[in-house]
């Protein structure tokens, strides 16, 4: 962070204010080293500040997690949302969501072989999280349910669990199922999302 981003940062609301500063310190310490402390000394505050907004270190990394989601992550899928619905849009769907995903700077970190299960946990478990995964997803699906591309008898909630757990594997294990895009594509169509289809 620079100068002029550390003065930047110093004029957020307090909350935003904590939220700009926290990346940085976990690229710096990486997940295991990340500490509320270090979070507080980033953002020019006491840390007893940062307890006024966020119960615990996991409270702040899913408030991390919901806000690349919603800030940067949310607009690049506008497009492809917002197309006509058919089996191939919604695999595009998953696919863009995907790359976007892996995109985060924060994934390398989070997604880390020896931090990854810890991470999951706290996607999983998250009702915040997946609250922002269902926000996004369940108007797909009922639109696509609407034009018959995918079944009208799906338990919403399970389906975007469902998505997101495969995304999540992907993300995290991106090679191992194959390192082939034409191949992905197939296995998303066919296999990931080949249950939810009509």
């Amino acid at each position: 962070m620079t100068i002029d981003d550390d003065a930047a940062v110093r004029k957020l609301p307090m909350r935003a204010r904590i939220l700009a500063a926290a990346p940085d310190v976990l690229l710096r310490f990486t997940l295991t080293k990340f500490t509320m402390d270090e979070v507080a000394r980033a953002a020019g505050i006491a840390r007893q500040t940062i307890y006024k907004h966020f119960s615990s270190r996991d409270e702040l990394l899913i408030a991390m997690l919901i806000e690349d989601m919603q800030v940067r992550q949310a607009p690049e899928l506008l497009d492809v949302v917002g197309r006509h619905p058919s089996v191939e849009n919604l695999v595009e769907i998953f696919l863009t969501e995907l790359e976007v995903a892996a995109k985060y700077p924060l994934f390398h970190e989070l997604l880390d072989p020896r931090t990854a299960p810890r991470a999951a946990e706290l996607l999983f478990q998250s009702a915040s999280i997946m609250a922002v995964r269902e926000a996004s997803w369940k108007p797909i699906l009922h639109r696509y349910a609407e034009q018959g591309v995918v079944r009208s008898d799906l338990d919403l909630a399970a389906t975007v669990r469902w998505i997101t757990y495969q995304m999540f594997w992907l993300v995290t294990h991106p090679a191992v199922l194959t390192d082939d895009k034409a191949e992905l594509r197939e296995y998303v169509r066919r296999y990931i999302l080949g249950g939810i289809v009509a």
